[in-house]
């Protein structure tokens, strides 16, 4: 694919497969964002190492991040953007890890 912005992968993306709301793609991003600068504060060796996640690590990350941003209206909010079950973020970052290879 070409070089392509985020947010234009993220468009291209939700023209072929409209499950999930734009927002929903941002927020994994932000999210995984903010999961790894949490795991490298608790664990200064992985400052070095790259951005890899696990799935749980994500996960929770995620969950973090949304009562963080969100509060007590996390589902409501997931769910208006498409997400409903953690396989959803699953397929929304591979969605994108796809997009921006």
């Amino acid at each position: 694919m070409q070089d392509l912005e985020f947010s234009e992968i993220v468009g291209l993306i939700c023209k072929e497969d409209s499950r999930f709301d734009r927002k929903a793609y941002d927020f994994v991003r932000l999210g995984l964002d903010h999961t790894v600068k949490e795991l490298r504060k608790k664990d200064s060796s992985r400052a070095e190492k790259s951005r890899h996640v696990t799935g749980p690590e994500l996960l929770d990350g995620l969950r973090i991040y949304a009562l963080d941003q969100f509060g007590p209206l996390t589902k409501t909010v997931l769910e208006a953007w498409g997400v409903r079950r953690c396989r959803d973020f699953g397929e929304i970052d591979l969605h994108t890890d796809a997009g921006t290879s």
